[in-house]
């Protein structure tokens, strides 16, 4: 048996904020990282996650759920 050398931490809070952002979806709806994040911005503007950490939240909560997530939050 193998056991993990660190174990990555999660805010707790940032869960709680995808959540509620995701909560308006449903199984095999599209979500986009775009909305998702403004939304989470929107609800929590002191939040400190990176946009790469919350995407991370959001597409494992998404796929968790059997939602679709669209990749369109990156400025060109």
């Amino acid at each position: 048996m193998n056991v993990a050398a660190s174990v990555p931490v999660i805010d707790l809070t940032a869960q709680n904020l995808v959540s509620s952002a995701l909560s308006k979806f449903r199984a095999g709806d599209t979500v986009s990282t775009r909305a998702a994040l403004d939304a989470i911005r929107r609800m929590n503007p002191a939040c400190v996650d990176s946009d790469d950490d919350l995407v991370e939240l959001i597409v494992m909560a998404a796929i968790g759920k059997t939602m679709a997530v669209v990749f369109d939050h990156r400025k060109q």
